[in-house]
């Protein structure tokens, strides 16, 4: 209740110290402030984003304190906020050679080195910082540490964040602030670990509970992505970001009844929202509730004309229900607004082989494997499709190239063993088999897709009968 206390009268006395400096302006004359007053002027009007007034300050506060070397950093600082590091950097160097035991000079130092790129020269202005602090050496530290944040050296902010948990092991505010640097490294476990430690001592913090959601998505552990999710939200009702988060966890979980529930309560937000009315629409598609889909893909449509995915969901839709004369026109639309779209050329030429026009497959799926030729999805219809066309050495050439990358991928090698059927290359082809069932020997009959004579072939049954299908 002090510390409430202290924030008001704080803040009634500073307003009043800015509108004297108003008025002093207004009235163009000259009134007297003591550099404590002058410095929280330049606070305020700074705070305000207000850097151009805030350095007005500081030149009426140099011609009354002269000498003073905190309206000297203070300039420093406003410099450094209008974007003229280099003209900082001039003035601390000054202050520097006079009062070279000042640990605020060094941390102003340290801050506009980084600002300049120079970010060994940093880390020794800190350093120096920190031994010239005292009584409050873990706010030093941790103020440091956010310094390297912000430009995005999470981990040379780690080695302060460490430095100043093993001064003050009851600062939770560390802790949060090293789960978030070994999130930004893409160190999840470690991140989750000192989150949860975070809200054992601070459980109502609704932006740690959604950072944990947010890392248990990245690992695919959607029910305790779930629950965090749903803390936040209980914590803050009105965290929309958090709706929409826990939405799509459902959705990965495929409890989509729930994610419509949610993406919903993200629309009470947000309005409406094209892409979330596309997402719902894409959750009642998964239920196999055709009309609701269609609906909520035309709101989309009706909201923004020029939304390719809603066209998209809707050419999906028509290819479901075997409307594949209205796919073709749906995708070529979602084509039309977004041609990088390697998802949308992959519907294109599914529809099409629907429509026998293989060619023109053909070149979609080429097309859809140029833009992402790391989706299997993609290789495998553009090598059925190359097989189609009678160029089964490209179909060959294809997959090879793809299991250099997947070399335990089983489907590949029995994808493989067909083709070197077809081929007349029986040597490799049960080679290919042969690897394929001592990774995953239940996909065997993958084999099929190019070669459906395989089911009769002595060798290959020989081989089955030694595999393990157990």
């Amino acid at each position: 209740m002090k510390e409430e206390f202290d924030d008001i009268f704080n803040s009634e006395e500073n307003s009043e110290l800015v509108n004297r400096y108003e008025e002093m302006l207004k009235n163009n004359t000259q009134y007297f402030f003591d550099v404590f007053e002058f410095e929280s002027i330049i606070d305020y009007y700074m705070e305000s984003n207000k850097s151009n007034t805030a350095f007005n300050v500081v030149e009426i506060a140099a011609q009354q304190h002269p000498s003073s070397l905190n309206i000297q950093l203070k300039k420093a600082q406003v410099l450094l906020d209008k974007g003229h590091a280099s003209q900082a950097f001039k003035v601390i160097e000054k202050i520097e050679r006079i009062e070279s035991s000042n640990s605020d000079v060094y941390l102003l130092k340290g801050t506009t080195l980084n600002v300049m790129g120079k970010y060994g020269e940093a880390v020794k202005a800190f350093d120096t910082a920190i031994i010239y602090s005292y009584e409050d050496k873990v706010d030093i530290i941790h103020t440091i540490a956010q310094s390297f944040e912000q430009i995005g050296r999470y981990k040379t902010a780690l080695r302060y964040l460490h430095e100043a948990y093993k001064l003050d092991g009851k600062n939770i505010m560390l802790l949060y602030d090293i789960g978030y640097c070994y999130e930004k490294i893409g160190q999840v476990n470690k991140s989750i670990e000192y989150y949860n430690q975070y809200l054992d001592n601070e459980p109502f913090s609704e932006n740690a509970w959604y950072n944990l959601g947010v890392l248990y998505n990245k690992f695919d552990k959607y029910d305790e992505a779930i629950d965090a999710y749903e803390f936040a939200i209980a914590i803050n009702p009105e965290f929309s970001v958090a709706y929409f988060n826990l939405a799509n966890a459902f959705s990965n979980k495929e409890d989509y009844l729930n994610a419509i529930v949610n993406y919903k309560e993200y629309l009470k937000f947000d309005g409406r929202s094209v892409e979330i009315l596309t997402y719902i629409g894409d959750c009642y598609e998964s239920l196999k509730e055709y009309d609701l889909a269609l609906k909520y893909y035309d709101e989309a449509i009706k909201e923004d004309e020029l939304f390719a995915d809603a066209f998209f969901g809707k050419a999906n839709l028509m290819y479901r229900q075997s409307k594949y004369k209205m796919a073709l026109k749906f995708i070529q639309t979602a084509l039309k607004l977004d041609d990088i779209n390697a998802e949308y050329y992959f519907l294109l030429g599914s529809t099409l082989n629907e429509l026998n026009e293989d060619k023109k497959a053909l070149s979609a799926f080429k097309k859809a494997y140029d833009l992402d030729p790391e989706e299997q999805d993609f290789v495998f219809s553009l090598s059925e499709a190359y097989v189609n066309d009678q160029r089964i050495e490209l179909a060959l050439e294809l997959l090879s190239e793809f299991l250099k990358d997947n070399p335990r991928n089983a489907l590949i090698y029995y994808r493989l063993a067909g083709l070197y059927f077809l081929n007349k290359n029986e040597r490799l082809a049960l080679e290919m088999f042969k690897n394929g069932l001592d990774i995953h020997p239940k996909s065997y009959l993958e084999i099929l897709i190019f070669y459906p004579e395989a089911i009769e072939n002595q060798l290959v049954n020989e081989l089955l009968n030694k595999a393990k299908l157990d």
